[in-house]
Formats: structure tokens, C-alpha cells, sequence
């Protein structure tokens, strides 16, 4: 059964593997060490932040969104009963990933833009928080999503799909005026290497990919899909219909597997 569950797991070859693990994260902390060497994170903040962005608070409310957890469980629904080894692998990274941001923002306890700067000095959105600004935790988790497509097995199309998504998504977290953007690169780069790990550890624990743990994991999934639709706006109301329209169309695709998930039909 272990043996079964292990081939479940859908990894790139060795070399590609090590490429998408790599490049990404080295990339993003070079990013980071030049602007924090060239000391350009507020320049940077203030020219991305200031930008005459269209249809601004509703657009960017919802790109920012797609960093939320609620979020990237509701899109596990797309692949319940279908990728198990993603399901289980993105399961174990909310635990990994977690604890390596919680641990960094207690750790380096960074003000957010909000307590630095003047009210006129900069443009926010949404929720407004002053603290337990470094790293991006939104941005960490939209590259976790990301980063477990880009080492497992999907379609090219689909993974750089995930990455841009991402990179929106950290560009998000400026716009709105509640990350700086180190915050951001080294939260992209936490978040993809957080997953790695957490793709690692789940080989070792192939048991999740079997099908009572799927199918507990596919019941916590419905009940955040109907938590998200009771009212739910990630402090974005702007984004508010996000959480209609994502629930109600992850749902309707995921109803035929959640079915034979569940042996229902048979």
C-alpha cells in the first residue's frame, strides 16, 4: 500500500526538479539583496505603490486575494480526487510553510508601511495592519501553490500560469500598501522553498495520498469552499465576489470526483 501511495507522487526528473527548485528562490533573494544593498526598498515601494493603476481597488483587491490560505484551499478543490499528491503536498506546506513565516515575523517583528509612513505618502486597500511585516505571508503562500506545480508533474502551460500569478500577487501586496518590497521577494522565496521541503516530507509520509486521508482532507475542503460563500472577504471587500464566484465554480467542477471520491454512484 505505501508503495502504491509513494508512486502517486508525480515529481519532474531529477535535473528539471533542481532547476525549478533552485532558480526561483535564488533569484528572488539576489532581488533582495540588491535592493537591500542599493537601499531602494522604499524608492521602490513608493514607485510601485504610487502607480495610476486602473480600476485600482477592485482589481487589485482580488489579485491580492488569491494570496489568502482560504483561497488556495478552495483551488485544492480542482484537484481533489484527481492530483493527490498536490492535495497532500500543498496539506503538509500550510503546516511548513506556517511555521517559517511566523517564526521569521516574530523573529525580525518589521513595521509595515502604514506605521512608517504618512497617511498622504501612500496608498492602502483593504485591511490595514502595522506590524509582522517581514516576509509577505500572502505572497509566500501564492508561491508555495505555484512552486508545488512547478515540481510536480503538470502541463508547462499551467505552471507558468501558477508563477505569474504569484508574481502578481507579491506585486499585489505593495499596491496595496501593506508589504515592502523585500517583504515580498523574500516571501516568494520562503514560500517556494517551504514547499520543496514540504514535497520532500510528504514522500516520506506517502499515507496522506490514500484514500481516507483524501477523502478527510476533501471534507475540511467543502467546509472552507460554504465558510468562504457564508461571507468571507479576506479584509478585501472589493474582492468580495472572489468568494462567490470561486466556491461556487470549484465546486461544480469538483462534484464528479468528490463522487467517486467518495464512492458514491458505484
Amino acid at each position: 500500500m505505501a508503495e502504491q501511495q509513494t508512486r502517486a507522487f508525480q515529481t519532474l526528473p531529477p535535473k528539471a526538479l533542481l532547476s525549478w527548485l533552485l532558480i526561483l528562490p535564488a533569484s528572488m533573494l539576489t532581488l533582495a539583496l540588491l535592493v537591500w544593498l542599493f537601499d531602494a526598498n522604499l524608492s521602490l515601494f513608493h514607485w510601485i505603490n504610487g502607480m495610476d493603476w486602473p480600476a485600482v481597488e477592485r482589481v487589485w483587491s482580488s489579485i491580492t486575494v488569491l494570496g489568502d490560505t482560504l483561497t488556495l484551499l478552495l483551488l485544492l478543490l480542482l484537484f481533489i480526487g484527481r492530483r493527490s499528491d498536490l492535495v497532500w503536498s500543498v496539506v503538509v506546506a500550510l503546516v511548513v510553510v506556517s511555521l517559517l513565516l511566523h517564526g521569521a515575523k516574530i523573529f525580525f517583528d518589521m513595521p509595515r508601511p502604514p506605521r512608517v509612513l504618512m497617511a498622504e505618502e501612500l496608498r492602502t486597500i483593504g485591511f490595514i495592519a502595522v506590524s509582522g511585516s517581514f516576509p509577505s505571508g500572502h505572497t509566500a503562500a501564492a508561491f508555495a501553490f505555484a512552486g508545488a506545480i512547478g515540481m510536480l508533474q503538470f502541463p508547462a502551460w499551467l505552471k507558468w500560469s501558477a508563477l505569474s500569478v504569484a508574481v502578481l500577487v507579491g506585486v499585489s501586496r505593495i499596491v496595496v500598501g501593506i508589504h515592502w518590497p523585500l517583504d515580498v521577494l523574500v516571501g516568494a522565496a520562503v514560500g517556494w522553498l517551504g514547499m520543496a521541503l514540504s514535497i520532500w516530507l510528504a514522500l516520506q509520509m506517502p499515507w496522506g495520498t490514500g484514500v481516507w486521508a483524501q477523502r478527510v482532507i476533501a471534507v475540511l475542503l467543502i467546509i472552507a469552499a460554504l465558510y468562504a460563500l457564508w461571507g468571507f472577504d479576506g479584509g478585501y471587500p472589493a474582492a468580495r465576489w472572489v468568494y462567490v464566484v470561486l466556491p461556487l465554480l470549484v465546486l461544480s467542477v469538483a462534484v464528479p470526483r468528490l463522487l467517486r471520491l467518495f464512492g458514491v454512484g458505484r
